[in-house]
């Protein structure tokens, strides 16, 4: 498994800069002619153009600047997203004045942040569903995020830049400034899609299966969190990879259910899955007050089988509900959630690894370094934030969120450091 590996100073500046980020193929030639969208050949991109184009600059994920996102739905997407808003629908998506026709759109979100039209939606775009083989840069797909639960529009950006630092896969966001058939939605937080491309940055052989660890949600309150060891492995949604009836997942399963309680635990389970990289996300959680995660409430992680040694990573998802203390929704740090944190606490061996794996990412963590991000984020993001019409937010909450998020880098480490007793 590869991770990134930059000094907390350099990577931090990378994060602005975004030069950090290898270039990636944009796929093969789409054979066949281009779609005449009636826009200028300038500023359009088709299945024709695609192939032709050199490997792009990673130029979309520059944090000092807000993109726009103009998305125009084909005729009878808004019923059709009404009626079933998970199901994509096509639209002609502009972003800085690059057209793209017949573009994936849908909206994400269960219960804490989905909204609808109406409101201000988390939404998906992919760019190769009706045009197969067509990338956006250097992207499939694009998440936005609409910070409905976070005044302060800024706790996904230092939370992500945070895991990005102790080398957890990497994660990219930058804002964008969206627009739905002329009507302005405001400010959004857009970051990768974790897909066959996020593998490719992030490991050496992305072939792996990825699965989803989010709940399962059958409407209203009605769902079903994920944790292995609890009959629920074929929930498990397979995003990229091979259908294997989630037997690796299950494989999990039958070692926790093996292993829990065992002097061998933390030997046992290490033949399923990379306790460094399980350890090193867990460590970003605590960091970053992800009380929504697996440690604390079984959710927002996702499990990649890394092909090289066939063992389970740990990947980090969804920050919006971070930045908060574990007393907060009545959880404790001591008392993870997870089935497997929760044995892996009450194991000496593995609690003494866990316990070594948040102190190296201390240590790892530029607190002065996210400060200046923290400042940089906010004074590029203070008008528009203030400006966006679907926030749901006083301007004033806006502030003292922000003061908040602030206040929560400045501190978190120590807090953390006293929390282990380090």
């Amino acid at each position: 498994m590869k991770h990134f590996a930059l000094g907390p100073g350099l990577l931090l500046a990378a994060l602005v800069l975004c030069s950090c980020t290898p270039r990636w193929d944009v796929g093969e030639d789409i054979e066949g002619e281009p779609v005449d969208s009636g826009a200028p050949e300038s500023d359009r991109i088709d299945e024709w153009s695609i192939g032709d184009q050199p490997e792009p600059e990673d130029t979309f994920f520059d944090q000092s600047v807000i993109h726009t996102v103009d998305i125009v739905l084909a005729d009878g997407s808004e019923d059709a997203l009404w009626a079933d808003p998970y199901t994509y629908v096509p639209a002609d998506v502009t972003i800085d004045g690059t057209r793209l026709e017949d573009v994936g759109v849908r909206l994400r979100g269960k219960i804490g942040s989905f909204r609808t039209l109406d409101g201000k939606p988390k939404l998906k775009l992919d760019f190769n569903r009706y045009v197969d083989g067509r990338r956006f840069e250097e992207l499939e797909s694009l998440s936005l995020n609409n910070s409905v639960v976070d005044c302060s529009y800024l706790k996904e950006p230092i939370a992500y830049a945070a895991f990005n630092a102790i080398g957890a896969p990497q994660m990219r966001t930058v804002y964008t400034q969206v627009t739905i058939d002329g009507r302005d939605y405001g400010l959004y937080i857009a970051l990768d899609t974790q897909d066959d491309r996020f593998l490719k940055r992030n490991w050496d052989d992305p072939s792996g299966n990825l699965y989803d660890g989010k709940y399962v949600w059958y409407g209203d309150r009605d769902y079903v969190l994920l944790d292995f060891g609890e009959g629920n492995d074929g929930l498990y949604q397979l995003e990229e990879g091979e259908d294997v009836g989630n037997a690796d997942i299950a494989s999990i399963s039958a070692a926790l259910t093996g292993a829990w309680g065992q002097p061998d635990f933390y030997a046992r389970m290490g033949e399923v899955i990379d306790w460094e990289s399980v350890h090193r996300v867990w460590a970003g959680e605590q960091w970053a007050g992800q009380n929504d995660g697996y440690c604390l409430n079984k959710n927002n992680y996702r499990v990649y089988f890394d092909p090289e040694d066939g063992r389970a990573d740990w990947i980090q998802w969804d920050m919006d509900y971070s930045f908060l203390r574990d007393s907060d929704w009545n959880r404790n740090w001591r008392q993870p959630t997870g089935n497997l944190a929760y044995a892996c606490f009450i194991d000496p061996t593995c609690q003494a690894a866990w316990k070594a794996e948040v102190e190296r990412s201390l240590a790892t963590i530029d607190d002065a370094g996210l400060l200046e991000l923290h400042e940089d984020l906010a004074a590029l993001t203070e008008d528009a934030a203030a400006d966006d019409p679907r926030r749901e937010c006083g301007r004033g909450e806006i502030r003292s969120w922000r003061a908040y998020t602030e206040d929560w880098v400045e501190n978190r480490s120590a807090t953390v450091r006293w929390d282990w007793g380090l």
